[in-house]
């Protein structure tokens, strides 16, 4: 469980660097989208979902 939640942690941090995005602030953003998420969502969506939480970020700014 623990290289499960490391490892989901690198995905994290490598789509964060991408976007010049604080690691704290996508993790808020993850905590707060974990209340609207579908359970049943495959690696490459959640990383799709992650990176639309990201831009969606950014053009707010």
């Amino acid at each position: 469980m623990k290289e499960i939640k490391r490892r989901e942690l690198e995905l994290l941090a490598g789509v964060c660097n991408k976007n010049d995005v604080p690691l704290k602030l996508a993790k808020d953003l993850i905590k707060a989208s974990k209340n609207f998420s579908y359970e049943n969502v495959s690696q490459g969506a959640r990383t799709k979902e992650y990176q639309e939480l990201i831009d969606f970020h950014i053009k707010n700014n």
